[in-house]
């Protein structure tokens, strides 16, 4: 085995990987949103005929807040993995929808939540932690960024 053309290799094969990967798109939310949380899928179908990738991210959105209400940190995290996803490989469509609807909605509930549900102190901490990355920086973009 000769360590150098094994990193080649390796090297070659990363960067095949990476000019293959394809930006995630409108159409490609849905799929995605119905095939990794099956009980939204149940919601955006009965939605109105009208179904706009603003709407998806809403009903994802409202979703998230439900499973944070009830203290289910898992899924909620589960949510949050999903939405960074579409934050970071999403087209302009779909970046614009979840930091406009997603990150917005989500970071005004998490934020004062002492106030609006009856959660333990530890599990709202807990929420806000888990509430990072991508998402945390557009959220704090939104709140601290400048004036228009």
């Amino acid at each position: 085995m000769n360590p150098t053309a094994d990193l080649i290799k390796i090297k070659s094969e990363l960067l095949l990987k990476n000019t293959n990967m394809q930006t995630i798109t409108e159409n490609e939310v849905l799929s995605l949103l119905s095939n990794e949380l099956p009980q939204l899928d149940v919601e955006i179908k009965s939605m109105s005929n009208k179904v706009s990738i603003y709407n998806v991210i809403g009903c994802f959105a409202d979703m998230t807040k439900r499973m944070a209400k009830i203290g289910n940190l898992k899924e909620v995290k589960h949510c949050f993995s999903l939405a960074e996803k579409m934050l970071q490989g999403g087209n302009t469509t779909v970046k614009n929808a979840i930091e406009n609807v997603y990150v917005y909605s989500l970071g005004t509930y998490l934020y004062s939540l002492g106030a609006i549900v009856d959660l333990s102190a530890t599990t709202a901490t807990q929420l806000r932690d888990i509430f990072s990355g991508s998402l945390r920086k557009e959220y704090y973009k939104q709140v601290y960024g400048k004036g228009i």
